[in-house]
């Protein structure tokens, strides 16, 4: 049995999948095997791998099915003590495998370890650390916190994980997922198992135009992030989470990722999940709803219910009312929106600087958004 098993899924990567598997040779620890799988690419991926004779490279062609499959189909041949991620445009350190296995050999209360790495560009300069993307360095249950935020680890190259425990939780990526599949397999390790932190840069994760997050557009991008969180909202496991982590959970789905679908949040703002929330936060949860839909003035009865709803449920809502009442008499419509522009403006600034003590993650550089849709 190897010491680490490396899984690289790569579909039409001939570009640089040379230089990520040249950065696999150079490691310090040479106790590893690397499963490669060919997600049917029509390049010249096999010429590439046709290069290299090394016994410890395992080549697996499969026909194209994305890649949550192919991770999916390198982890059933993984016969590793770890288990770790190179992707086909990403390199390691000459450190990184023995830093990472040495780590979980020493902490073996942490079943995942994940470390810093550099974000470089197609030729590979650095642009920036993976710290310096994070909500900050969490670890041990992340479950809640990771919820809510991928960038809790970051990307799959600066992390290790015990086989054992991947196979004991019957862990695997979700092939319905074009967008944030490891995202999603985190969560479901983080469930059962503690997260631990490397102090060390061992990788470099490249941005270039044929990222998957890139080409594949923003519609795809918003589409699978809802994914992801209504499979979350609808676990066994959801309601355990804090009431924080909750409420903070529902403003990312219906405020951030559905604002221009009404009828969606009605339907989740309806439902049990939410109905389980103290009655403030379900109010405050309408009334944003209410008031993004109308500050962006695609649809007033839709907002006017919302306000109403949040009333009923909170009495005391002062916000709610002076909203609702504005919106519903004539001078007040026209009015409304600058008026809530400046409101929500004055509640970002207040939120800054409640903030400020607490450190807050630089936004993802511009080569990394998506391109279009």
């Amino acid at each position: 049995m190897p010491k680490v098993s490396v899984i690289t899924p790569v579909y039409n990567g001939a570009q640089y999948l040379g230089i990520a598997i040249d950065s696999l040779l150079a490691q310090t620890l040479t106790d590893w095997e690397l499963i490669v799988v060919d997600d049917g690419s029509t390049d010249t991926t096999p010429q590439v791998l046709d290069a290299y004779n090394d016994p410890r490279i395992l080549r697996i062609r499969q026909a194209n099915a994305g890649e949550a499959t192919a991770r999916n189909n390198g982890l059933s041949h993984a016969t590793g003590e770890y288990v770790a991620w190179l992707d086909a445009d990403d390199l390691y350190l000459p450190n990184a495998l023995s830093d990472l296995a040495a780590f979980l050999d020493v902490h073996h209360r942490y079943d995942v370890a994940f470390s810093d790495g550099y974000i470089c560009n197609e030729i590979g300069e650095k642009l920036t650390r993976l710290t310096e993307h994070r909500p900050g360095i969490l670890t041990g249950d992340v479950l809640e916190p990771l919820v809510l935020s991928a960038g809790v680890v970051t990307v799959p190259v600066c992390t290790m994980t015990r086989r054992d425990a991947i196979e004991q939780h019957g862990t695997r990526f979700d092939k319905n997922l074009v967008i944030g599949p490891d995202w999603d397999f985190w969560i479901q390790l983080a469930r059962h198992v503690q997260f631990g932190y490397l102090d060390e840069v061992t990788c470099m994760y490249r941005i270039h135009l044929s990222n998957i997050t890139r080409k594949s557009g923003q519609k795809r991008r918003n589409d699978d992030l809802v994914y992801g969180r209504m499979k979350v909202m609808s676990s066994t496991w959801f309601n355990a989470l804090s009431v924080p982590t909750r409420y903070r959970f529902f403003y990312q789905l219906l405020i951030e990722l559905l604002a221009d679908q009404p009828e969606r949040q009605k339907t989740i703002l309806e439902g049990a999940q939410v109905c389980r929330l103290p009655v403030r936060e379900q109010a405050e949860l309408w009334r944003h709803a209410g008031v993004g839909c109308f500050r962006k003035q695609r649809n007033a009865e839709f907002a006017i219910v919302c306000l109403r709803e949040a009333c009923r449920l909170w009495p005391g809502d002062i916000k709610s009312r002076c909203v609702l009442w504005t919106i519903q008499t004539s001078i007040g419509r026209s009015v409304a929106p600058r008026m809530l522009y400046w409101w929500e403006r004055m509640h970002c600034w207040v939120d800054r600087l409640r903030s400020l003590p607490r450190r807050q993650p630089k936004p993802v550089p511009s080569e990394l958004r998506p391109v279009g849709d």
